[in-house]
C-alpha cells in the first residue's frame, strides 16, 4: 500500500512539472517594418514582446502569448499620433536560428482634428484667465490629432484652473469622437470649475520672530482669492531670510471652513545664528590680506542683523560694522546703519577714512535702489602733499540686472548709477557733485562662445580737484579698470609725477571667451580708458589673455595683460573672483 501511494505521488509530480521541464528558454528576433522615426520608436517601446525579451530569454509559451498581444500593442502605440485605422500582419516562426516574429504595419490615413469645443461652467465661467482655454492645447484644426498633446492640454488647463483657487475643478465631459469613415475627429470638453476658494485665517505658534514681523511677510489676507502659488512663494521668502532652520507653509485644503482655506505656518529656529569666518587671500588690487568676519543673522525678534568685517592687508585695511533692520515689506526693504574705518595705500598715496552712515534700501535679486546720508572724515597724503576733509554726503544709487543668471551668465546686462555730493553750506569742507555709471553686457552668439563688454563713466563737478579727498576722485588702472596697469596709476599727475586723480573718468573693455568644458574657460581682451581733468588726455590701452574656472558662486580668473602705452605703472598679472554680473 505504501509503495502504491509513493508511485502515484511521483507520477502526479511528473505530470504537473513535465511541461516546465520540457520547455527551455530560447532566442527571439523581432522585425517591424512599415513605420520609421518616432512611430517606430514608440511601437518598439510599447511592444511587450520586445520589452520583455530585452531583460531575459522567453519560453515558447511566453513568446506565443506575447505574440498574440502584439497587434493591440502596436495599434495602441500609434493612436497618440492620430493613426486609428492601423492594419498589422504578423507572423511567428521557429527555426534552427530560434524564434522570429515579423510585424508589417500599414498605418493608413491619420485622423485629422475637425473641431474642438471647450466649455467652462461654474464660478469661473466668466473669468478672463479662462477665456482662452484653447491656448493650453498644442493642436491644430485640420492637422493630425496628437493624443499626447490632447492629454497634456487637459492636464495643463485643469492645473491652471486649480491654481486660480478652483480646487474642485473637474471635467464632466472629455471626449474624442472619431469618424473612421471620413478620418476626422471632434473634441468636446466641459470643465466645471466649481466654487472659488478664499484664504482663511493664518495661524502660527512660532517664537522665532515677532507676530508683527511675520505678518508683514504674508502677501495675502483673509478673504483674498486662494492662490496656492502664493503659499509656495511665502515659504521661499521665509527661507531666504536665513532666520529659520525649517519652514512649512500649508493650506488645509482637506478641511476648508466653507469657502475659506485655513493657512498654517510652521517655523523652526536655526541651531546657531552666529557665523564666523577667517581667511587669508590675495587680490590684485588689495594684495595679500587676512580677513575676519562675524555675522549674527537674528539679533532679536524684530529681525535685526549685525555684520562685522575686519581686514588687515598689504595695501588696504579696514573695519566695518553694518546693522540692518527690515522695514515695510521685509522681503525687500531695509534700513541700514554702518560705521567704517579704512586705511588704503597705493603708489605715493595714503588715505585714512572714518565714516558713518544711514540708508534705506530696496533690493531684489536683480534690482537695487538706495538713498543714504554719510558723514566722512578723511586725511590723506599724496607724495609730499597732505590734506584733510570732513563731508556730509547725501546720495542715491540704483542697479538693474536683466539676465538668465547673474552668477554664470549666458545673456545679460547689468547697469548701475550713483549720484552723491556735499555742500559747504551743510557742515562740509567742500562743495561737489559726483556722478558715476557702470555697465556690463554679456551675449552668447554661438554655443560655448561669449562676448563680454564693460564700461564706466564718471564726472565730478567741483571747483578744484584739491578740494576733495582721494576717495571722491576718479582713477583708472587695475583689475576692474584698464588691465595692464597697476591699481589707480592712471590719471592726472602733479608737478612731482604723483597721480592725484581726476574729475572725469572713462573706461571700456571688450573680450571674447571660449568654454573648453563645463569647468574651464579661456579669453582674450582689450581694455582702454583713463581718468582726466579734460578730454584731451590720451587713453591708455591694454591687451591680454585669461583663463577662468567656473564655480557655483561665479568665476575665478587669472589674466595676463600687457600695456600698450607708457602711462601709469605696468602690471602684467591679475587675479579676480566674482559673479559674471
Amino acid at each position: 500500500m505504501r509503495n502504491r501511494t509513493l508511485f502515484f505521488s511521483i507520477l502526479l509530480l511528473l505530470i504537473t512539472f513535465a511541461p516546465c521541464l520540457a520547455e527551455t528558454e530560447t532566442a527571439l528576433t523581432i522585425t517591424v517594418d512599415g513605420v520609421k522615426g518616432r512611430l517606430y520608436d514608440n511601437v518598439m517601446a510599447r511592444l511587450r514582446i520586445n520589452r520583455f525579451s530585452q531583460n531575459s530569454e522567453l519560453s515558447e509559451t511566453e513568446i506565443r502569448r506575447l505574440h498574440r498581444l502584439a497587434e493591440p500593442d502596436i495599434k495602441a502605440s500609434l493612436a497618440p499620433f492620430g493613426y486609428y485605422s492601423v492594419n498589422v500582419k504578423s507572423e511567428l516562426q521557429n527555426s534552427d536560428l530560434g524564434w522570429q516574429a515579423f510585424y508589417h504595419i500599414t498605418v493608413g490615413d491619420p485622423v485629422l482634428l475637425d473641431s474642438m469645443s471647450i466649455s467652462i461652467v461654474g464660478e469661473g465661467a466668466e473669468l478672463t484667465e479662462l477665456s482662452d482655454a484653447e491656448r493650453f492645447f498644442d493642436l491644430v484644426k485640420g492637422a493630425a490629432l496628437l493624443q499626447a498633446n490632447y492629454e497634456t492640454g487637459k492636464r495643463d488647463l485643469l492645473r491652471h484652473t486649480r491654481a486660480l483657487g478652483f480646487l474642485d475643478a473637474v471635467y464632466t465631459v472629455h471626449e474624442i469622437r472619431i469618424d473612421r469613415t471620413s478620418y476626422v475627429a471632434e473634441i468636446e470638453l466641459v470643465l466645471d470649475t466649481g466654487q472659488r476658494y478664499l484664504f482663511g485665517e493664518v495661524s502660527s505658534d512660532q517664537q522665532v520672530i515677532s507676530d508683527e514681523l511675520l505678518a508683514r511677510f504674508v502677501p495675502f489676507q483673509r478673504g483674498g482669492w486662494f492662490i496656492p502659488r502664493e503659499l509656495q512663494e511665502l515659504q521661499r521668502d521665509l527661507y531666504r531670510t536665513d532666520y529659520f532652520g525649517q519652514v512649512l507653509v500649508k493650506g488645509d485644503t482637506d478641511n476648508p471652513e466653507g469657502k475659506y482655506i485655513p493657512v498654517s505656518i510652521e517655523l523652526e529656529p536655526l541651531e546657531n545664528y552666529n557665523l564666523y569666518s577667517i581667511g587669508v587671500g590675495y587680490a590684485t588690487d588689495t594684495k595679500a590680506h587676512l580677513r575676519f568676519e562675524w555675522m549674527n543673522r537674528l539679533l532679536n525678534q524684530s529681525g535685526h542683523r549685525l555684520n562685522t568685517s575686519f581686514m588687515v592687508g598689504e595695501q588696504e585695511s579696514y573695519c566695518v560694522v553694518n546693522y540692518r533692520i527690515p522695514v515695510a515689506d521685509p522681503r525687500f526693504n531695509t534700513v541700514a546703519g554702518s560705521a567704517l574705518w579704512n586705511r588704503e595705500l597705493w603708489e605715493d598715496t595714503v588715505t585714512n577714512m572714518y565714516s558713518g552712515g544711514l540708508g534705506f534700501e530696496y533690493m531684489t535679486t536683480k534690482r537695487f535702489y538706495g538713498v543714504s546720508l554719510e558723514i566722512l572724515r578723511e586725511d590723506y597724503r599724496i607724495g609730499e602733499t597732505t590734506g584733510e576733509n570732513e563731508l556730509l554726503m547725501p546720495g542715491v544709487k540704483g542697479s538693474w540686472a536683466f539676465a538668465d543668471s547673474v552668477i554664470n551668465t549666458e545673456n545679460g546686462l547689468r547697469a548701475s548709477v550713483e549720484v552723491h555730493g556735499a555742500s559747504e553750506e551743510f557742515v562740509s569742507d567742500a562743495s561737489f557733485l559726483s556722478l558715476r555709471g557702470d555697465g556690463r553686457l554679456i551675449v552668447t552668439p554661438l554655443s560655448s562662445w561669449r562676448l563680454i563688454g564693460r564700461g564706466s563713466i564718471g564726472y565730478t563737478l567741483v571747483d578744484s580737484i584739491d578740494d576733495i579727498p582721494p576717495s571722491q576722485r576718479f582713477y583708472a588702472g587695475g583689475e576692474r579698470s584698464v588691465r595692464g596697469y597697476r591699481y589707480r596709476t592712471l590719471g592726472p599727475e602733479d608737478e612731482d609725477g604723483n597721480v592725484v586723480g581726476g574729475t572725469y573718468m572713462l573706461t571700456g573693455s571688450i573680450e571674447i571667451e571660449k568654454s573648453l568644458s563645463e569647468l574651464w574657460r579661456v579669453a582674450a581682451f582689450y581694455d582702454t580708458g583713463n581718468a582726466m581733468d579734460d578730454f584731451t588726455v590720451d587713453f591708455a590701452h591694454g591687451v591680454g589673455v585669461g583663463v577662468g574656472l567656473a564655480l557655483p558662486f561665479g568665476q575665478a580668473r587669472l589674466d595676463l595683460a600687457y600695456p600698450l602705452r607708457e602711462l601709469g605703472s605696468a602690471q602684467y598679472v591679475f587675479i579676480s573672483v566674482g559673479t559674471d554680473l
